[in-house]
């Protein structure tokens, strides 16, 4: 079997500096893995993104190819549309996930949700359960309300590439998440979803609300901040 001799690293963790890197070629897997192995998301603020090809020409067009969801800080996102923003948390001491919904509308909140999940499968997944049982109930709020066009905002760029099947899906959870995210496109044909990353514990208002919603609906104590939204968006929670 032909060896691939050059690892394309899209998003890593360089290992003796701890600062992300991005669009990366490498030539042997034993200097890739340490880029890429043993990061967590929510700890690092990176979620590593990596192939290995045959060619440094593979390479290359992977680490072209454009990814599938905008980015809030870019700012080019449509704002005469719903808002929707998503987080997760974890529990450890009960081994139990959660998601925080935020629903913004011109600016203004119109809706917050938050919920426990109950899939067993999705606990070996920790606070990304949450996050795709968020995204899920966005798309059901948008349904329900009549909206026909909304934003998917999420710090876990999972929440996209596993609905769109960019990712391989290694958990019975985001397979079904997967499957879910499929069979809501197809039978909401009329429905445009537009999904979009945001830096993650940055100060984003709505952000920061989820993840507080996310969190309080674990017995969690929000961060600070979430004290803060409350007066400054006068919400009643």
């Amino acid at each position: 079997m032909a060896k691939k001799n050059f690892y394309a690293i899209k998003k890593g963790l360089n290992p003796i500096s701890k600062e992300i890197v991005e669009n990366l070629i490498l030539t042997t897997w034993d200097e890739a893995k340490s880029y890429v192995q043993g990061i967590n998301e929510k700890k690092h603020g990176v979620t590593p993104d990596y192939k290995g090809f045959f060619t440094r020409e593979e390479a290359e067009s992977y680490l072209q190819a454009d990814e599938p969801f905008l980015r809030k800080a870019d700012a080019t996102f449509p704002i005469d549309c719903l808002h929707c923003y998503v987080d997760g948390s974890f529990n450890s001491d009960i081994k139990n996930y959660s998601y925080g919904l935020v629903c913004v509308l011109g600016g203004k909140i119109v809706h917050t949700d938050k919920g426990v999940g109950r899939n067993k499968q999705a606990i070996s997944m920790q606070q990304i359960g949450g996050e795709l049982l968020g995204a899920m109930n966005a798309l059901l709020f948008a349904k329900k309300n009549g909206y026909k066009k909304l934003v998917l905002f999420f710090d876990y760029k999972g929440v996209c590439l596993h609905a769109t099947g960019f990712w391989k899906r290694d958990n019975q959870f985001s397979e079904d998440y997967y499957q879910w995210m499929q069979k809501f496109f197809e039978e909401n044909s009329n429905i445009e979803v537009i999904f979009c990353k945001v830096d993650a514990h940055t100060g984003d208002d709505f952000n920061e609300i989820a993840d507080s919603l996310a969190k309080m609906a674990l017995g969690i104590k929000p961060d600070a901040i979430f004290h803060r939204m409350v007066e400054k968006y006068n919400l009643s929670i």
